[in-house]
């Protein structure tokens, strides 16, 4: 709570919740069930006051809010706003200012509505508009939030998840304290037992209703903003979430014994009091008769004051996510020394294994669990026989987990902190480029000019250096390299954090990647492979005035030429019988691309003539396929077979890659061949 936008976010929030709440719980929860003219009527007024209060620390708060925001985005202190147009700016020129202007309209139109309301008469169509009023209050702050920088249709689906989840948390979370109030209300007898009972059925089904759409939406949100399970627990945002729905899951517990515990002893007082009324008792019976609802009231209020007091907590939360980057913006540091690995399943023996592991693991669980839930189930008709069943199940249950589990250590591997950082370089020809220069200056003495692990260092270390071209590289991931050559490698390799900065550590990293790849792609020969291998960036200017690059092929095929001299007649060839395919020049000399697209980047032409094996200035001529995914499928070279100069043939390869299944990608960021 340090950051004062976050305490401003969370009394934001907790107002906006609050007002909404309130009056979606007159027009949903207590209204239809209380018509008559004066019943509740202290109850009604005390929420109105709370609802008129709520709105003003709303209003409030969205002032400092709006304050705060234009004093980050002006860089100036907040004092300093007012002056120089800055506010306004902000107002008319930002997504912020058009929600905030938008939200304060919603708002003057919702205490026009309040204003409308009477405490006396339960009119419920009064309330209905306040509720819609005030849930399209708490619905526009998807504006204000993450959601309103994801683009596109996609972001229009996250907006409406995310408005759909205020609703619902508004519906609920906001309904606490009119609860709260309305059973206080019962054990002063200003309304009645039967009226509270009805109540609370109805906020509880009310409560399941949201809590359904709140894991939807909510599940909807994390993944768009966490995006994987490493972000989830190795980020600010993640461990934030994961703290939240801590929270949300023991506001589910707290709420499930209302509904299944205490409501029914509620619903049992209210029957016998009303029973109890149909024949004069003493004052003996008549107190037994009572007992049992003052006390599901006081549990019920209590229990609603803790669920309050949780969803306090998680406006806390929600307030301080706000402000933090998104998981899927982070790079996750990985606290657990193991990760999961599909390599094993490559394996038809270890395959087999993990299977019957699995399928133990989850019969034993599946089974334990059944009978101890039939155990509890038969408990009052068979004593004695609940005890075994339970305790058959958990032994089951304990036996089956304890005995397989170890085989699941066959799908992981070792992890470091940074086993799941993501280059941020695109891996672009630039960044190879540069990774190339780099290991000649850094790397190569051990490790050797072309990465085998025959450098001339290396005879003196007792531990051969790694062959960085061999098929271990492929299993781990860019993380994994990242840490390595950040820290070292214990008395193996030294640390290279204090030489290289974070950029030059993935310009290596790409590098490696890519003279890993010629290697294999030398041994296609002119074919299609099974695999694919990860395209260096491109971007070319195409005749019509459209761009072609790597991540925007929109299924098309690649199809990527670097044109010399000696190459003008297979371009101008190209564009005659390849039509369908995206063909793109990269020119090493004064050629014309005809009718395909030209890349004028001489760093793209070196690192595809490495991946050819050859140097720049051997490579005139030197063709590769991309498929729609950005993977390079096939490299073919002058005079090699099959001759791809030949229209047939080339076709013949273009409808292979159309045909065959898409590379995968390993638990890195990087393909490799299975």
């Amino acid at each position: 709570m340090g950051d004062p936008l976050i305490l401003v976010r969370t009394i934001h929030f907790a107002a906006t919740l609050t007002l909404a709440g309130g009056v979606i719980f007159v027009a949903v929860v207590a209204g239809p069930i209380t018509p008559m003219e004066g019943v509740g009527a202290a109850w009604r007024a005390r929420l109105l006051r709370i609802a008129w209060w709520s709105l003003a620390a709303a209003l409030i708060s969205a002032a400092a809010w709006l304050v705060l925001i234009a004093a980050e985005i002006s860089e100036h202190a907040p004092t300093e706003i007012f002056s120089g147009g800055i506010l306004g700016t902000v107002l008319v020129h930002t997504t912020f200012g058009h929600d905030w202007l938008a939200r304060l309209v919603l708002a003057a139109l919702l205490a026009t509505a309040l204003c409308w309301i009477s405490a006396k008469p339960a009119d419920l169509s009064r309330w209905a508009v306040a509720a819609l009023l005030a849930s399209a209050y708490a619905a526009a702050l998807v504006h204000s939030g993450h959601a309103a920088a994801t683009a596109g249709w996609f972001g229009t689906f996250h907006r409406a998840a995310d408005g759909l989840h205020l609703i619902a948390a508004s519906a609920w979370l906001g309904g606490l304290v009119p609860l709260a109030l309305l059973l206080a209300a019962a054990r002063r007898r200003e309304i009645s037992l039967a009226l509270a009972r009805d109540a609370t059925l109805r906020f509880s089904t009310l409560g399941v209703i949201s809590v359904g759409a709140l894991i939807a939406t909510g599940i909807v949100n994390g993944w768009i903003l966490a995006g994987s399970a490493p972000a989830l627990v190795g980020t600010d945002y993640g461990r934030l979430l994961l703290a939240k729905v801590a929270l949300f899951l023991a506001m589910v517990a707290v709420a499930a014994i209302n509904r299944l515990r205490l409501t029914p002893r509620l619903t049992l007082a209210a029957s016998s009091l009303s029973c109890g009324g149909a024949v004069e008792p003493d004052a003996r019976i008549a107190n037994e008769q009572t007992a049992p609802d003052h006390t599901a009231l006081r549990a019920l209020m209590r229990n609603s004051l803790i669920e309050a007091a949780l969803g306090l907590a998680i406006l806390v939360i929600v307030g301080a996510l706000g402000t933090t980057p998104p998981g899927l913006h982070a790079q996750p540091t990985w606290p657990f020394s193991v990760r999961y690995s599909d390599a094993a399943f490559g394996d038809p023996d270890l395959r087999a294994k993990l299977v019957l592991a699995l399928w133990a693991i989850g019969g034993g669980l599946l089974c334990g669990v059944l009978m101890i839930l039939i155990g509890a189930k038969v408990r009052r008709a068979h004593r004695r026989l609940t005890p075994w069943l339970i305790a058959a199940g958990a032994t089951i249950a304990i036996v089956c987990v304890g005995y397989f589990a170890p085989t699941l250590t066959l799908a992981t591997v070792e992890a470091y902190p940074t086993s799941f950082y993501a280059a941020p370089t695109g891996y672009s020809a630039s960044s190879i480029v540069q990774g190339a220069q780099l290991f000649a200056t850094h790397c190569a003495s051990c490790h050797g000019r072309e990465g085998r692990g025959d450098g001339p260092a290396g005879r003196f270390f007792r531990a051969k250096p790694s062959d960085l071209t061999a098929d271990h590289v492929y299993g781990h991931t860019d993380g994994d390299l990242y840490g390595w050559i950040t820290n070292g490698i214990r008395e193996v390799m030294p640390p290279f954090g204090g030489a290289l900065d974070a950029e030059a550590r993935w310009n290596l990293i790409d590098f490696v990647r890519a003279n890993a790849d010629s290697a294999r792609l030398g041994r296609a020969a002119g074919k299609v492979t099974n695999i694919g291998y990860r395209a260096p960036d491109f971007s070319a200017a195409c005749p019509d005035g459209s761009t072609v690059s790597r991540d925007g092929l929109q299924g098309r095929i690649a199809h990527l030429v670097i044109a010399g001299r000696e190459s003008a007649e297979r371009v101008a060839q190209l564009a005659a019988y390849n039509r369908d395919v995206a063909t793109v020049v990269i020119p090493i000399a004064d050629v014309a691309p005809g009718a395909g697209c030209r890349a004028d980047d001489a760093e793209l032409a070196t690192v595809l003539a490495m991946l050819a094996g050859t140097d720049l200035g051997h490579s005139d001529g030197v063709e590769f396929l991309v498929d729609p995914s950005g993977t390079l499928r096939a490299m073919w070279s002058p005079g090699g077979k099959p001759n791809w100069r030949e229209a047939d043939v080339l076709q013949r390869e273009i409808a292979a890659i159309r045909n065959s299944p898409a590379a995968t990608r390993t638990t890195g960021s990087h393909l490799h061949a299975r």
